[in-house]
């Protein structure tokens, strides 16, 4: 009997990424290569190619790690550990620290990891739905801080929060993330905080602190997929106060990669160090291709609606009653057999089946919108 149910979302990619003309769905933002990469740092091209292609340490390169570290407020290098992206700490966190008859709660819609890993583990998984409130402009997606507390209890040993959020973009306000952590604090859980889209509020204002900064026994996910745009690197680490969390990890590990890729893993400190700018240059994609879809949207009222994401590359719109879909898995469908345009049903979230996944952080958005317009003009003549 297998471990895991199929991971619905991968499945799908795995059936289309590389063979549709347009992923209008990804999550992460336009890539780089490699010369351009090391281009930004004076001398680093040579110094790559003196790279050693030996193992690396478990727990990362030592400077891999100090540079992790500095994004952080009060973190040193010892309580980062890197991974082979975010998945596998993802994996290596919930092997490590939760244990059956646990129960954990879980932002819902999620990233399906974070809900069936500890499903496997033997956890009782309870959902943390997100609402939608607010009406016109000011509408948009909260975190029930009332319905958290009532989901937690005594055999709670630990709540997801994935912020901003994937698929909506959700980002809670600096109340509803306080309120958060002190609840977390109340019942003695650990808080697996994925924050693998922080740094693309799209108000940088907003911007929370990382949660491993303001709470000892959180634990943060960071990963260069998605506001660097470099998800080739397969590079993400966790941050944590808790030296005996970082152990536990460091051993499930062992059973694992048992360390990253050294190539990567130096592409990666160039990549921490350069953070600014990289990020910057996500953000300018993410500003002007937002622009786009809510031109789209303005010029087909009924066919979608949204409620506005306020952080990350992705939002989730909702097909209307002009649609003329059944629902998003019937326009996928069709959508990427006839046209080329891939979006990502909101079944592969066991959600709302009339959403979808729209990505905006790819530099080909722009001809993917237009090819996905050009298609739903064609089908009305």
């Amino acid at each position: 009997m297998p471990f895991f149910k199929p991971f619905a979302l991968e499945r799908y990619f795995a059936k289309h990424e590389f063979s549709a003309r347009y992923l209008l769905s990804s999550s992460d933002c336009e890539s780089m290569t490699t010369r351009e990469l090391l281009a930004l740092e004076d001398g680093a091209a040579e110094r790559f190619l003196d790279q050693r292609l030996g193992y690396t340490e478990t727990r990362g390169d030592p400077g891999l790690r100090a540079a992790l570290a500095g994004t952080y407020e009060s973190l040193g290098p010892e309580s980062i550990i890197v991974h082979a992206g975010a998945e596998e700490a993802i994996l290596d966190f919930c092997l490590a620290c939760l244990s059956p008859g646990d129960r954990v709660v879980v932002n819902f819609p999620c990233y399906q990891s974070l809900s069936e890993i500890p499903r496997a583990v033997g956890c009782a998984v309870e959902p943390w739905p997100l609402r939608e409130e607010g009406e016109g402009a000011s509408r948009r997606w909260a975190f029930d801080v009332e319905g958290l507390s009532r989901l937690l209890g005594p055999k709670t040993r630990a709540v997801f929060l994935n912020a901003p959020h994937n698929p909506t973009g959700a980002l809670p306000t600096r109340e509803e993330f306080d309120a958060i952590v002190a609840l977390c604090r109340e019942a003695g859980a650990l808080l697996f905080s994925d924050e693998v889209y922080r740094l693309l509020e799209h108000n940088p204002s907003r911007r929370l602190p990382a949660a491993c900064d303001v709470y000892e026994d959180a634990v943060s996910l960071g990963v260069l997929s998605k506001n660097a745009g470099l998800a080739g690197l397969r590079i993400g680490w966790l941050a944590t106060r808790r030296a005996d969390v970082l152990d536990a990890i460091a051993s499930v590990k062992d059973y694992g990669t048992i360390c990253s890729s050294a190539p990567s893993e130096f592409l990666a400190g160039v990549a921490v160090r350069r953070l600014p700018e990289l990020v910057a240059r996500s953000r300018s994609l993410i500003d002007a291709n937002l622009a786009l879809v809510e031109a789209f949207l303005a010029r087909r009222p009924g066919f979608v609606s949204w409620t506005r994401p306020e952080g990350g590359s992705i939002g989730l719109p909702r097909l209307g009653p002009a649609s003329g879909f059944a629902d998003s898995d019937e326009l996928a469908r069709r959508l990427v057999a006839e046209s080329g345009v891939m979006l990502l049903p909101g079944s592969l979230y066991s959600y709302d089946p009339l959403s979808f996944r729209l990505g905006y952080g790819r530099a080909n958005l722009p001809e993917a919108l237009a090819t996905l317009e050009a298609w739903l003009d064609g089908r009305t003549r």
